[in-house]
């Protein structure tokens, strides 16, 4: 099961601590503010250690990312391939970077004997895991509450905002079509709103 209200916190406290918010959110400076998390791409990290992409691929088991949790230190590092092949455009880049983020922020690691949880790989990983990491990213890159500040009104409007791939912007678009219809406004609404107005970066 999703955890929903804690998923909406932290990504409340993330807005906060940004000194402005700027769209579309880039999530290497949500990154840099983890102070036990580092970013590297693929790229960086098969020049760092004297392998090729595809070694790197072989070790994260994905394409597209991974996240490595050193459980001495208490350390994560987060990989995402930064090639265009396979389809791995910037919007999906993005994506895959929030969805790493969920992963720490959410704490799977801690709640996984996995030292290593990949993005479409093949580690056995929690279903739930995954479902929180991606609800994560789509919340913290597209929050369905600043739509309208945004003016959000269709999916391409949701990929022009949000630099999120055409895949992505319409399948958020359309669970956006289905959350106004049915959901209840709540205070963490409220309180992303009255962050963004006051952060906005013009």
């Amino acid at each position: 099961m999703i955890r929903y209200a804690f998923i909406h916190q932290q990504i409340l406290n993330i807005y906060r601590d940004l000194p402005e918010i700027r769209f579309p959110i880039d999530p290497h400076e949500v990154i840099t503010m983890l102070p036990n998390c580092r970013f590297l791409s693929y790229q960086q990290f098969a020049e760092l250690n004297g392998c090729s992409i595809k070694d790197v691929i072989r070790l994260c088991e994905s394409r597209s990312g991974c996240t490595h949790y050193d459980a001495v230190n208490g350390r994560y590092l987060i990989l995402c391939n930064q090639s265009t092949d396979w389809n791995n455009n910037e919007g999906r880049q993005r994506w895959t970077c929030g969805h790493e983020i969920g992963h720490v922020i959410c704490g799977h690691h801690l709640l996984s004997a996995n030292e290593k949880l990949s993005e479409n790989g093949m580690l056995c990983v929690k279903p739930e895991f995954e479902a929180e990491a991606d609800y994560f990213s789509a919340t913290l890159l597209a929050p369905f509450p600043l739509f309208r500040c945004l003016d959000i009104n269709s999916a391409d409007d949701v990929k022009s905002v949000s630099g999120l791939s055409c895949e992505a912007s319409f399948n958020q678009y359309e669970q956006y079509e289905r959350w106004k219809k049915s959901h209840r406004k709540t205070a963490w609404e409220n309180d992303i709103v009255k962050i963004y107005l006051m952060k906005e970066c013009v």
